[in-house]
C-alpha cells in the first residue's frame, strides 16, 4: 500500500468548504432573521385586526340599542361644553334604550367610552388616530359612520363602518 493515496484533505479542498459551509451558514442566518420580522410584522397586524374587531362589536352592540334621536355629534370638547351639535365630529354622545348614557372620544390617542354610572372603557390597546363620527339620514333611518385609524408600532390600519340606527 503506498501512503501517498492516504494524504488527507488538501488546503484548497478545505478551504472551499468552509467557503461554502459559510455561504449557507449566512444564506440560512438571513432566512431566520427575515421570518422573524415577518412574524413580528403579523403580529402586529394580528392585534390591530384584533382591536378592529372588538371596537366594531362594542360600538355596533351599544349604538344599535341607542334611540337614533338622542344621538349627538360634537366637533369637539369646547362643542359638547357648549352643547352645539354637529353632523361630524369627534365625540359621539347617546341614550339606550333603558336610559343609559354612552360617551364616546378620543382622549390622548385613546378610545373611552363612558357610561352613564361613570365607568370607563377602554375596550382596545391600539393608539386612535384620526377618529371621526358623521351622520346623514338616510331611508331606514339615521346613519352613522365612524372611521378611525388603529396604530401599534410602526404599523397602521384604516377602518370605517356605517350602522343604521332604525329606532
Amino acid at each position: 500500500m503506498s501512503s501517498r493515496n492516504n494524504r488527507g484533505f488538501s488546503l484548497v479542498e478545505l478551504t472551499s468548504a468552509m467557503v461554502a459551509s459559510a455561504i449557507l451558514v449566512l444564506g440560512f442566518g438571513s432566512v431566520i432573521v427575515m421570518s422573524r420580522q415577518q412574524l413580528s410584522d403579523t403580529n402586529i397586524r394580528v392585534g390591530l385586526g384584533y382591536d378592529q374587531v372588538i371596537i366594531d362589536r362594542y360600538v355596533r352592540t351599544k349604538l344599535t340599542s341607542t334611540v337614533s334621536d338622542s344621538m349627538r355629534i360634537y366637533a369637539d370638547a369646547s362643542d359638547e361644553a357648549s352643547n352645539i351639535t354637529s353632523t361630524s365630529g369627534t365625540i359621539l354622545r347617546a341614550v339606550d334604550a333603558d336610559s343609559t348614557i354612552y360617551h364616546l372620544d378620543l382622549t390622548d390617542n385613546t378610545l373611552l367610552w363612558v357610561t352613564d354610572d361613570s365607568v370607563t372603557h377602554n375596550p382596545v390597546d391600539s393608539e386612535i388616530s384620526d377618529l371621526l363620527f358623521s351622520e346623514r339620514v338616510g331611508n331606514l333611518g339615521k346613519i352613522l359612520n365612524v372611521s378611525m385609524n388603529l396604530v401599534s408600532d410602526e404599523d397602521t390600519l384604516s377602518v370605517a363602518w356605517t350602522i343604521t340606527l332604525r329606532n
